[in-house]
C-alpha cells in the first residue's frame, strides 16, 4: 500500500514537472564539472560502480511482475549480464544494455538478458542516476543526462577493458535508446568506441504534451525557477530534457543526429503512450535504419512501456545486431497492454 502510495506520488510530480515547461536550465552543451571520471550524478546504492549487485532475479516475460520485483529488491542482477571475464566472440562486440527514464537495468533488461547471453553475446548493463527517495531506487536514470551519459563514459571503458574489445554494441529503450547514448556519442568519446546503436522507442525529439509545451517554452523564470528546483530536488532532470523544444534537445541535435562510422537502428510503435508524436523516436537521416514494429507484424500492439517484453521486437533487435544469424519474425498477436 505505501509503495502505491509512493509510485502516485511519483506519477504526480512526474506530471507537474512535465506541465511547467522545458526552459528550466540553459544548457549550452555539457557543464565542464561533468565528465566520465565526476559525472557528478547519483549513484544506486545497491550497483557499486553501477553494477547491480543484489540478488540475481529471474528472467521475465512481462513488465510488471519485473517492476514488483526490482521495487522489492533495489540493484537486482540481470541474468545473463555483467560477466566481466567474457570474451566475445569473433565477429561479434560486448553489448550494453541502457535503461530508459524511470526504469533500472532489470525492469528493463530482465526479457533480453538471459537471451542475448544464450546467443553467445557478452551483455551488460548498469544502473546509475535514481530518483532521490529512498524508495524508489529501481526509478533509475532519471536525473540529469549529461551526468548519465558522463557515467555511461566510464562504464563502457569499463566494459571495453574487460572485454579487450575496441568498440561496443548499444541497445536502449526510451532515453535509453535515443538522448542518453547519443549524449555519450556526442559529448564523452562515444563516437569511437560505439559500433551500433540500436534504439527502441527512442525519445529522439523528445515528447510533445499537445502543443502545450510551446506555450511553456516562452514562459518566463518563476516557471522554470520552480521546474529547476523540482527536478533537482528530485533528481528528475532527464524529465523537462525530454520534452519536445527542450534546450537541452535542441543543443544534443544541432548539426545531425548521427556519427559517421556508427550503424543506427530505430523501432519504433504506432501505438507509443510515452513518446508524443511516435514519429519523434526516428532519426530521418540518411543511412539510419528506421523500423516500425507494426510494419513487420500489424498485430503487433506494443506500446511503450511494454516493448522491451516483446518477443517479435527482441528478434527484430537481435537481427538488426547478427544480421548474419537473422531468421525471420514470427508474426503474432501483442496485446496493448
Amino acid at each position: 500500500m505505501r509503495m502505491n502510495r509512493l509510485r502516485a506520488t511519483f506519477l504526480a510530480v512526474t506530471a507537474s514537472i512535465a506541465l511547467m515547461g522545458t526552459t528550466a536550465t540553459a544548457f549550452a552543451g555539457p557543464p565542464e564539472d561533468i565528465t566520465p571520471e565526476h559525472p557528478g550524478g547519483v549513484a544506486a546504492p545497491h550497483s557499486p560502480e553501477g553494477i547491480p549487485s543484489n540478488i540475481e532475479g529471474p528472467s521475465m516475460s512481462r513488465l510488471l511482475p519485473a517492476i514488483r520485483f526490482a521495487n522489492r529488491h533495489p540493484g537486482t542482477k540481470v541474468p545473463g549480464t555483467n560477466d566481466f571475464t567474457c570474451k566475445p566472440r569473433k565477429g561479434t562486440h560486448p553489448v550494453v544494455l541502457v535503461p530508459g527514464t524511470t526504469e533500472d537495468a532489470f525492469i528493463t533488461w530482465s526479457y533480453y538478458g538471459p537471451r542475448l547471453q544464450q546467443a553467445g553475446l557478452c551483455v551488460y548493463t548498469f544502473n546509475y542516476n535514481p530518483m532521490t527517495h529512498p524508495l524508489m531506487e529501481a526509478s533509475a536514470t532519471t536525473g540529469n543526462i549529461y551526468s548519465t551519459a558522463a557515467f555511461m563514459a566510464h562504464f563502457v571503458d569499463k566494459v571495453l577493458k574487460a572485454t579487450g574489445a575496441d568498440k561496443v554494441d548499444l541497445i536502449g529503450h526510451s532515453q535509453g535508446g535515443g538522448p542518453l547514448p547519443r549524449a555519450y556519442i556526442k559529448y564523452y568519446g562515444g563516437d569511437k568506441k560505439v559500433n551500433h546503436l540500436i534504439g527502441l522507442v527512442p525519445s529522439n525529439k523528445g515528447t510533445s504534451l499537445l502543443g502545450i509545451e510551446k506555450f511553456f517554452n516562452k514562459t518566463g523564470k518563476p516557471a522554470n525557477t520552480i521546474l529547476t528546483a523540482v527536478a533537482k530536488h528530485m533528481n528528475m532532470e532527464s524529465v523537462p530534457q525530454q520534452l519536445q523544444g527542450s534546450t537541452f534537445l535542441k543543443e544534443l541535435n544541432d548539426g545531425g543526429m548521427t556519427f559517421p562510422g556508427i550503424k543506427y537502428t530505430v523501432i519504433a510503435t504506432r501505438f507509443d503512450n510515452r513518446v508524443f508524436p511516435w514519429t519523434n523516436a526516428l532519426i530521418p537521416e540518411p543511412g539510419v535504419k528506421n523500423i516500425v514494429i507494426q510494419d513487420v507484424c500489424h498485430l503487433d500492439f506494443s506500446v511503450h512501456t511494454n516493448i522491451t517484453y516483446d518477443p517479435m521486437t527482441f528478434q527484430v533487435v537481435f537481427n538488426a545486431l547478427a544480421p548474419d544469424r537473422a531468421t525471420p519474425v514470427r508474426c503474432s498477436v501483442r496485446p496493448l497492454t
